[in-house]
C-alpha cells in the first residue's frame, strides 16, 4: 500500500504519518504527471501556499502547497496542508499572479489559516482549510477569483476538469519551474470507491479525477490546488494511491459540499 498525500511536508513535522495509518504521507514535491506548461492568464486563479526560510541571513521562499484564489481574501487549501499552532504565520505566505514555481507574482502575508473542524488525518475526510490574507488581493489579468461550485452543479463521469499545479513532471522527479496543468475527466462516485474499497473509504464530501492516454494525474505537492470543471472549483487536491495509476483515480476535496463552511469562514 502506497496512498500519497499530494503535498509537501518538509516544513510542518506535526503533520506526518505512521505507516499502519490507511493514508501514508512522503516528502515529494509538487507535480503534475503528463500535464503541460500553462501561462497563470489560464488559471489566474491558481496559488500556492509558502513558507520562509533564512539562508545566510537571506529569506528563501519554499513552495509548501498548491491553493486557489475565491476572493479578495480568501484562499482555499488543503486541511492537511495547514501548519501546526506553533508556527508563526509571519513565515507562511501566499504567492499568486505567477507562473514559475519560485519568482514573479505577489506575496500575500496570512492573517489565519482554519483548517475544517472535522478535518480526519486518518481518513481525510472534509480536507478542507481557508487561508485569509492580511490585505486585499489585488485583480489582474494573472490574478483573478473562481467561483466556488454549488451541490446543483452536475459532474456526471466523463465531464472534462483542469488540474493544475507547481510540480514534478515523473513519480520522484525532479520538482518543474513552471506552472504545469492537466485535462483529466471526473470519474463516477461508485467507480472510485470500488477502486479503493480495500483501502480507504470515499465519501460524498470526496470527488475522484483522472486521465488515460497517456495516464494524466495531480500528485505530492500539487495538495490545496484546484480542480476546475464548466468555469466552476470543483475540488481541491487531497490524495491518491500513487501518481497517474491506472487503477486509482486521483481524490479531490468536493467543495460544493463546504459551501456553508466556506461561507461562514469568509466573514
Amino acid at each position: 500500500m502506497h496512498i500519497l498525500f499530494k503535498t509537501l511536508f518538509l516544513f510542518f513535522a506535526c503533520c506526518c504519518k505512521v505507516k499502519s495509518s490507511p493514508l501514508q504521507q512522503t516528502s515529494d514535491s509538487a507535480r503534475i504527471v503528463n500535464g503541460f506548461q500553462v501561462d497563470i492568464t489560464e488559471v489566474p486563479y491558481q496559488a500556492a501556499l509558502r513558507r520562509s526560510s533564512s539562508n545566510n541571513g537571506e529569506t528563501i521562499w519554499n513552495h509548501v502547497c498548491g491553493a486557489v484564489i475565491i476572493s479578495d481574501k480568501g484562499v482555499l487549501t488543503a486541511a492537511h496542508c495547514a501548519p501546526s499552532r506553533s508556527t508563526s504565520l509571519s513565515s507562511l505566505g501566499v504567492r499568486v499572479g505567477t507562473s514559475n514555481r519560485n519568482s514573479g507574482g505577489e506575496t500575500y502575508e496570512i492573517s489565519s489559516i482554519v483548517a475544517h473542524e472535522k478535518y480526519s488525518p486518518e481518513t481525510l475526510e472534509n480536507d478542507i482549510a481557508l487561508i485569509k490574507t492580511v490585505t486585499s488581493i489585488v485583480f489582474s489579468q494573472s490574478v483573478s477569483p473562481i467561483a466556488v461550485a454549488n451541490q446543483s452543479l452536475e459532474l456526471p463521469g466523463g465531464t472534462e476538469a483542469l488540474v493544475s499545479g507547481y510540480g514534478d513532471t515523473s513519480y520522484s522527479g525532479t520538482s518543474s519551474q513552471v506552472l504545469l496543468a492537466a485535462r483529466v475527466n471526473i470519474v463516477a462516485q461508485d467507480t472510485c470507491a470500488r477502486a479503493y474499497l480495500r483501502l480507504t473509504s470515499i465519501t460524498s464530501g470526496m470527488i475522484c479525477a483522472f486521465a488515460s492516454n497517456p495516464s494524466r494525474d495531480a500528485c505530492q505537492g500539487d495538495s490545496g490546488g484546484p480542480l476546475v470543471a464548466k468555469n466552476h472549483l470543483v475540488g481541491i487536491v487531497s490524495f491518491g494511491e500513487g501518481c497517474a495509476d491506472a487503477l486509482y483515480p486521483g481524490v479531490y476535496t468536493r467543495v460544493s459540499e463546504y459551501n456553508d463552511w466556506i461561507a461562514d469562514q469568509l466573514q
